[in-house]
């Protein structure tokens, strides 16, 4: 009788030891040094196998970038806007705060433009403002903020502060800051003026 197949088997192990191990190799050398023989030494997985599923260190670490912050930073449904924001922030700024996260985005953040760096940046942060997005996508079928609200301009409105306060500052994270910010951006945003459509 054949045995059925593990769930996760040696493909899942494979991949966690390679992302867990380029995102060490990043906030220990940086992005420079990322290489695959850097990601294979540290893993414990061939260069070969490493190459064929990935093809580059440039494919592993967006993978891997994208994964933690998926992980890292969960997106929150609490039937309000403004506690899900605040609860956002404050994922935010724990995986910012950590080493690895503070030197991976450290160096996202200095990535050159046409670099291989800031194509995966760009990447990072496209997948990102989508999976925020259904914060204020919730909220406007909800009618706790205007039609046309912009979910990229929210996020950003929002998050643009948490990092300058984490990375440049280097000051706390309150809830009581992280409240006055999303009530400052809400209020913003409602108080646009708004395109009229037919019937209104």
């Amino acid at each position: 009788m054949k045995s059925s197949k593990r769930p996760g088997g040696r493909s899942a192990r494979v991949r966690e030891a390679v992302l867990r191990a380029a995102l060490v190799e990043l906030s220990e050398t940086g992005w420079d040094s990322l290489s695959v023989e850097r990601i294979a030494e540290r893993s414990g997985i061939h260069k070969t196998t490493i190459y064929r599923r990935w093809g580059s260190a440039d494919r592993v670490a967006l993978e891997a970038l994208l994964e933690r912050g998926s992980e890292g930073i969960p997106i929150p449904d609490t039937g309000d806007i403004s506690d899900d924001l605040i609860a956002l922030g404050r994922s935010i700024a724990a995986t910012i705060s950590e080493p690895v996260g503070r030197s991976v985005a450290a160096a996202a953040i200095g990535a050159s433009d046409g670099s291989s760096l800031r194509a995966i940046a760009d990447a990072f942060w496209s997948e990102r403002f989508d999976q925020a997005g259904i914060i204020v996508r919730r909220a406007i079928d909800r009618g706790q903020v205007p039609v046309g609200t912009s979910s990229d301009r929210v996020i950003e409105g929002v998050a643009a502060p948490i990092w300058f306060r984490v990375m440049v500052s280097r000051l706390p994270v309150a809830d009581p800051w992280l409240s006055e910010i999303v009530g400052s951006v809400l209020e913003t945003e409602r108080a646009l003026p708004r395109k009229r459509t037919k019937g209104s």
